[in-house]
C-alpha cells in the first residue's frame, strides 16, 4: 500500500498535470479565437475586395458594351435629320451613297435600311441581304407586332437577338421618323448580335467571370435571357448590373468563379479603370469627329461647322427623351446672340465678320464638355445644350461659354471682340417641348440684352 507521502506526490502531479493542461487549453482556445476572428476578417476583407472588383469589372463592362453600341447606333440619328429635312422627297443615289458611307465606318453593323410607311425600299448592303429588300412588314407575323410598337411609341427601341429574315441572329434599332409631324417610316439598324457580344463574354472568361444578360426586346428582368446561363439569376453571390438601351434595359449578371481574382489581375483591373476616363474622353472626341465628317453636308453650318439648327433640335429632342427615362437627370438649353456684331460688319467688312464667327464657334465648342452641344441658330445666334449638367454647375458652364465667346479674336492685324447675351433654360423646369425651351429662352437673352444695355456694356473692336 503506498504511503501517505507516496498518495501525497500524486496528487500534487495530477494537480500540476490538470493546472499546465488548463493553461494550454486557455492558450488553445485563444489562439484559436484570435485565428478564427482573423480569419473571418480576413475572409471578409477578401469577399468585399472580390466584390468591389467584381461590381468594378461589371461597370467597365457595361461601358464597354454602351461604347460598342453607341458606335453602332449613333449615325441613325444624323440620317433622322437628314430623312426629316428631306420632308419624304429622296434622292435614291445621294440616300446609297450615305448608307454605303454609315456602313464603311460602323461596328458589327449587318446592314442599314430605311422603311417608307411598312415597306423596306433602301437598303445596304444588298448582297446577302436579297430577301429583305421590298419588304412588306405587315406580311411578316413575327415581326409586325415590334414594328408596330415602334410606330405606336413614336420613340426608337433596340430588339431581339431574334431571327432575321435574311437568315441568322441579330439585334434591330428601330427609329421612327417623322414628317411634318405624322409617321413617314423608319430607320432599320441591324447588328450581328454573335460579334457584338463575343468581346464582352471574352472579356469575361478571361477575367474568370461568369456573365449573364437578360432583357431580350430591351425588357430588363421581364425580358428574355439574350445570353449565358439563366440560372445565374437565381445563384447566390451575384452581381445585377442595369444597362440602359433605347427603349428600357439589358440586366447583366456576374459572378466569379471558384477561383478567386489574382493580385496581377486586381490590379490590372484597377489600372483599367483608371484609365477609362481618358478612354471614354478620346472615344467621344473621335465618335464626334466621325459624326460631324458623314453629316457635315445634310446638318452641319457650312461656315462654322456647327450643328445646324434640324441636328440641334434632334440633339434636344434626345436630351429631353433622356430625361423622361431618367427624372434626376438635369440638363439646360443655353441661347446665345452676339452683341455689336453687326458694327464689325459694318466697320471691318463681312469677312471679319465670318472670322469672328468662326472664332466664336471655335471657342464656345473648346469652352463645354465633350458630352454638350454647340450649335448655330442663325445669323450671330448660338444654342449650346449641356446635358446631364447638374444644377450646381450650369452656372458655372455658362461664364465658361460667356468668357470663351468675349475673348478677344485676332484678324489681320486686329482685335475683334463681341460681347454676349445669354438666356437659359432648364429641362424639365421650363418645360418638356422644345418650342417651349427655345421661346424661354430666347426671352431670357432678350431680357440680359436689355440689361447690358443698360448698364451700357459695350465689347470694344480696334487695332493693336
Amino acid at each position: 500500500m503506498d504511503s501517505p507521502e507516496e498518495l501525497k506526490d500524486v496528487r500534487e502531479r495530477l494537480r500540476r498535470f490538470w493546472v499546465r493542461w488548463g493553461f494550454a487549453a486557455t492558450g488553445a482556445a485563444f489562439f484559436l479565437l484570435v485565428g478564427f476572428g482573423a480569419s473571418a476578417i480576413l475572409e471578409n476583407r477578401s469577399g468585399a475586395q472580390r466584390r468591389v472588383e467584381l461590381i468594378s469589372f461589371g461597370s467597365l463592362l457595361q461601358t464597354r458594351l454602351a461604347h460598342e453600341l453607341d458606335n453602332a447606333l449613333f449615325l441613325t440619328g444624323g440620317l433622322k435629320s437628314y430623312l426629316a429635312a428631306r420632308e419624304g422627297a429622296l434622292n435614291r443615289r445621294e440616300v446609297d451613297a450615305i448608307l454605303k458611307k454609315f456602313f464603311e465606318d460602323s461596328r458589327h453593323v449587318r446592314n442599314f435600311g430605311i422603311v417608307v410607311g411598312y415597306h423596306l425600299i433602301y437598303l445596304y448592303p444588298v448582297r446577302g441581304n436579297e430577301k429583305l429588300l421590298g419588304l412588306d412588314y405587315r406580311k411578316v407575323p413575327s415581326q409586325l407586332a415590334a414594328v408596330q410598337r415602334v410606330i405606336d411609341g413614336g420613340a426608337p427601341i433596340l430588339l431581339g437577338p431574334m431571327k432575321l429574315v435574311q437568315g441568322g441572329q441579330g439585334l434591330v434599332y428601330r427609329v421612327p421618323v417623322p414628317v411634318r409631324g405624322k409617321y413617314w417610316g423608319l430607320i432599320s439598324t441591324i447588328i450581328d448580335s454573335e460579334s457584338f457580344f463575343a468581346d464582352a463574354f471574352a472579356r469575361a472568361k478571361a477575367e474568370n467571370v461568369e456573365l449573364a444578360i437578360r432583357g431580350r426586346d430591351a425588357r430588363g428582368m421581364q425580358g428574355e435571357m439574350i445570353r449565358g446561363d439563366a440560372r445565374l439569376f437565381g445563384a447566390s453571390g451575384v452581381e445585377l448590373i442595369d444597362m440602359d438601351v433605347p427603349g428600357g434595359k439589358w440586366v447583366l449578371a456576374l459572378r466569379g468563379m471558384a477561383r478567386s481574382f489574382q493580385t496581377v489581375e486586381a490590379w490590372r483591373l484597377r489600372l483599367l479603370v483608371w484609365g477609362l476616363a481618358a478612354f471614354l474622353g478620346w472615344g467621344v472626341y473621335a465618335l464626334l469627329v466621325q459624326r460631324a465628317r458623314l453629316a457635315r453636308l445634310a446638318m452641319f453650318d457650312a461656315l462654322t461647322g456647327l450643328p445646324n439648327r434640324t441636328l440641334i433640335e434632334d440633339r434636344l429632342e434626345r436630351a429631353i427623351s433622356a430625361q423622361r427615362r431618367n427624372p434626376a437627370m438635369v440638363s439646360a438649353l443655353l441661347f446665345a446672340d452676339l452683341d455689336d456684331f453687326k458694327r464689325i460688319n459694318d466697320e471691318h467688312g463681312h469677312r471679319a465678320g465670318d472670322a469672328v464667327l468662326q472664332g466664336v464657334a471655335e471657342r464656345a465648342m473648346h469652352a463645354v464638355r465633350d458630352i454638350d452641344s454647340v450649335g448655330r441658330w442663325g445669323g450671330d445666334e448660338m444654342i449650346v445644350l449641356l446635358e446631364n449638367a447638374g444644377r450646381d454647375k450650369i452656372p458655372e458652364l455658362v461664364e465658361r461659354v460667356r468668357r470663351a465667346v468675349e475673348t478677344p479674336i485676332d484678324y489681320a492685324g486686329l482685335k475683334l471682340q463681341v460681347g454676349v447675351s445669354i438666356g437659359v433654360a432648364i429641362v424639365p423646369d421650363d418645360g418638356d417641348g422644345i418650342q417651349d425651351l427655345i421661346r424661354r429662352a430666347d426671352r431670357r437673352m432678350y431680357e440680359e440684352k436689355q440689361k447690358r444695355r443698360g448698364r451700357g456694356a459695350r465689347p470694344r473692336t480696334g487695332a493693336t
